[in-house]
Formats: structure tokens, C-alpha cells, sequence
């Protein structure tokens, strides 16, 4: 591990820049470095790449180069390097094996304990991707609340437009689930004075995740998306694209910030 001197004071909870490469490191640094300013944490370049000693110092930032495997890596980021957020390059073009590959990404990362941006290389060379309108799921899981947490950040810290869509449910249960998080949705961006748009998603099948309808359904520029539990996975899931994967493949080109679906998912502090 090496990490150089800083003449700025460390701040107690970090974003973490992920890369494989030096290229892919420099087209995420300015959204990273964007993040970083707009939640007031500090910044590093976490790296597992073999030949990162040929490249890493030069990216600018203090860093952490590891000999180890992506999935040990990320696994620590939260109590190892105090990461609350980590950044991450994807291209639905990239070689299978690839970090930036969508589904080399999910591998890397089904077990992060911390919220991931998987940022499309394609868009960031245009420029920083905008952050002005922010949209979500609510449906009948207690996890959607932590979507809601990370929408208000996004309100909080980016000045970000969230727009909520939740599902239709006929099913009395499951409808009387997904108005408890509604009532929880209110009380947290009331608490804040923040603003949002509630919006019905069309009839449809009111089981399944709504992630994969809503993303063609609403003008977003960050879509907020829970990654189900492997552990819940049946055969079928097994033998198809996770969810995560579908997503990234369906949107190519704008950035999904992405919640494990776990028990001890670190959040912000602030």
C-alpha cells in the first residue's frame, strides 16, 4: 500500500476513485473530484492493477495500490480506508474480463458494504455528467429507504431534482408496504426542506423489480438502484444477467448509483 503526503488535513470519510488504468483513473477524476467537493469528503485512488506503480502517482491524488484481487479490495473500503462511496468506470464495450466490464464490475462488487457511481467512459469524455435530476424506485422493500437516504443526499449536497416512482400494487400487503415507505420519504425531506416529485408507475406485474421499466420511463441523469441479494437468487437468476448488469447494459450511457441489498450498508454521516 502506498499513499503520499497530502498538505491538505484528512477528513475522516473518503470517496473512493476505483481504476484498473491510468486512462480510466483521469476520465473519472473530475467527476470524482466533483463528488468529493460536493459532500465535503476526502478523495483517493484505490487500485489493484499489477502495474500500478508505473502510473499511479501521477494521477494526482493520494492513493492506495494493492496486490490484491478487486473483491478483497472492496470488501475493505469501508473499515480499512473509511469509504462511504466509491467511483467506478463502466463500457458495456469493454472485454469480458475487463474492470470496466458490466459484468466484471458486478462480480467485483456484490459484496461492497458501500454505495458504488458506476460512471459510463463514453459519457465522461463529453464532459462531467449533470446531476440536476435524480430518479428511484419505492416499492414494498424496507431497503428502498435506503434509496430514499441516498436521493436526499443528492438533493442535500448536489442540488439535485429527485423524482420517486413507485409501483402500483393491488395487493393490500405489498400497498400498505410501499405507503409506509412513502410516509417515510416525506418525513425525511420534510425533516431536510427538501422537495420531490412522487410519480405512479403504468400497470404491471407488481412482483417483479420496477428498476428495469422506470429507467426508459423518466429524464434522469443518476438513476438510484438496489442490487438484490445473491442469496435470494433462484436457478433462473442464476443463469441470466443480474439485475445490475441488465441496467448498466439497457442505460450505456449515464451513471447508476448503485445499494447492495444488506444488512449493514454504510451510509453518510453527515
Amino acid at each position: 500500500m502506498a499513499q503520499p503526503t497530502n498538505s491538505k488535513p484528512q477528513r475522516d470519510q473518503f470517496i473512493a476513485l476505483c481504476a484498473d488504468s491510468q486512462s480510466d483513473a483521469l476520465a473519472l477524476l473530475p467527476a470524482a473530484q466533483l463528488l468529493s467537493t460536493r459532500f465535503r469528503k476526502g478523495l483517493l485512488l484505490l487500485t489493484c492493477s499489477p502495474d500500478a506503480d508505473q502510473w499511479v502517482a501521477s494521477v494526482g491524488i493520494p492513493f492506495v495500490a494493492l496486490k490484491s484481487d478487486w473483491p478483497s479490495a472492496v470488501q475493505a473500503l469501508p473499515v480499512a480506508f473509511n469509504a462511504v462511496l466509491a467511483i467506478v468506470p463502466y463500457d458495456v464495450r469493454a472485454p469480458r474480463g475487463a474492470f470496466a466490464n458490466p459484468r466484471q464490475l458486478q462480480r467485483n462488487f456484490r459484496q461492497s458494504k458501500i454505495a458504488y457511481i458506476a460512471i459510463p467512459l463514453a459519457a465522461v469524455a463529453d464532459g462531467l455528467p449533470a446531476l440536476r435530476n435524480v430518479a428511484l424506485t419505492l416499492d414494498h422493500q424496507r431497503e428502498s429507504k435506503e434509496k430514499l437516504l441516498w436521493a436526499s443526499y443528492m438533493a442535500r449536497f448536489c442540488g439535485s431534482s429527485i423524482l420517486v416512482l413507485h409501483q402500483p400494487y393491488t395487493d393490500q400487503t405489498l400497498l400498505s408496504r410501499c405507503h409506509n415507505n412513502i410516509r417515510y420519504l416525506d418525513k425525511v425531506f420534510s425533516s431536510l426542506s427538501l422537495d420531490y416529485s412522487l410519480r405512479q408507475l403504468p400497470q404491471g406485474k407488481q412482483y417483479g423489480n420496477p428498476d428495469l421499466k422506470a429507467v426508459g420511463l423518466a429524464d434522469w441523469d443518476l438513476f438510484v438502484a438496489m442490487v438484490p441479494d445473491i442469496r435470494n437468487s433462484d436457478l433462473v437468476d442464476l443463469l441470466t444477467p443480474s439485475l445490475a448488469v441488465r441496467l448498466l447494459q439497457r442505460v450505456a450511457s449515464r451513471p447508476i448509483l448503485f445499494l447492495n441489498q444488506r444488512d449493514d450498508l454504510y451510509v453518510l454521516c453527515d
